[in-house]
Formats: structure tokens, C-alpha cells, sequence
């Protein structure tokens, strides 16, 4: 078979529209794990966890306990904290809550905490209507297309909301492990 020159005009463009295919999505769901190494059994881990819960995660404005099994070694909750955006453009209605979901797990020696679905959902009272940046997430493509927003804009949110999600989640971390911790022999 001979490729004549009209056949290969006929195929030049979509030759050209296959280079064009955006590469595949690698955005994963933002998730904070970590692991506090102390040398207590699973039950004491469990009630100093279940204390710690209670003066971290437990503060958070809508924190809400679904889940403490003591002979499973597991606490279950769902936190929140308020968000209010630095930038004009969509301030507010983008001023709302990142609800967070947060899992303690406890073995002899060990306490593994997870925190994880972090939601952003946008003030719903405005006259247009929020703007829901939902299920933060890093890495290439991790910001979806914004209704009333342009891509720059919404790339600036996304980095906003992400930056005061991990400095909350990190301090509510470090205050989590520091109760855990707390009376501990060094």
C-alpha cells in the first residue's frame, strides 16, 4: 500500500490532534498519616488517643466523634475548620469550611493517625452561589474546572485553601502528639 499526497493531508490533522492529548491526571487526595511510637499497650494508647481527640480534633468547630472502640483500638470523627480567603476575586463565596475526616488507630506501641477527605465547600448564601473547590488533592491537574472562576484564579484558591489546610492539620497534629506524649518515661 502507497501513501499518496492527498491521503496524507487527509491524515496530517489528526496526526496533529493525537500530540494534543493532555497527559493523564496525577492528582491524589491531600492525606496526612502519622505514626507516634510509644511504649504503652494498645488499651493505654487507646485512652491517652481518645484524650488527645478530645483537646485536638475534638475542639474543631462541627467535630463530631463516629466511632470509639476501645477493644478494636479505633476513634472515627469528622472535623471542620472555617475558611475565609485572602484574595478579592470570589472572596465571598468562597468563604466557608473544610471538613476533614480523621481516623486514630492503636496497637501496642504504636498510634497511627489519619487525616483525610479534606472538602472545601463554599459559602452557599451569596447570591451566585458558593464556589466549591471540593476534595483537595497535590500534584499535576489538582485543580478541576471552577464555575465563575478562571484557571488562575482557581489555581490561587486551590494553593490558599492547601497552605491553611496544612498548617491547621499540622499544628492539630503536633498539638495530637504532644498529649499522646505527655507523661510519657523518655
Amino acid at each position: 500500500m502507497t501513501i499518496r499526497p492527498r491521503h496524507l493531508l487527509l491524515l496530517l490533522p489528526a496526526l496533529l490532534c493525537g500530540a494534543w492529548v493532555q497527559a493523564p491526571q496525577t492528582a491524589t487526595a491531600i492525606t496526612y498519616d502519622r505514626s507516634i511510637g510509644l511504649a504503652l499497650n494498645s488499651v493505654q494508647l487507646f485512652d491517652r488517643a481518645s484524650e488527645a481527640w478530645t483537646w485536638t480534633f475534638g475542639r474543631e468547630p462541627g467535630a463530631k466523634l463516629l466511632r470509639n472502640d476501645r477493644s478494636d483500638g479505633l476513634v472515627e470523627g469528622t472535623a471542620r475548620f472555617n475558611f475565609r480567603s485572602e484574595m478579592l476575586t470570589g472572596r465571598e463565596e468562597s468563604m466557608g469550611v473544610v471538613q476533614y475526616r480523621v481516623v486514630i488507630r492503636t496497637n501496642a506501641g504504636e498510634c497511627r493517625v489519619v487525616v483525610s477527605e479534606l472538602t472545601h465547600t463554599g459559602n452557599r448564601n451569596t447570591t451566585q452561589g458558593g464556589i466549591h473547590m471540593g476534595l483537595l488533592k497535590r500534584g499535576e491537574g489538582a485543580v478541576d474546572h471552577v464555575r465563575g472562576m478562571s484557571r488562575a484564579n482557581a489555581k490561587r484558591l486551590h494553593d490558599e485553601l492547601t497552605a491553611q489546610a496544612d498548617s491547621r492539620i499540622t499544628a492539630l497534629l503536633r498539638a495530637f502528639e504532644g498529649r499522646m506524649r505527655a507523661g510519657s518515661a523518655p
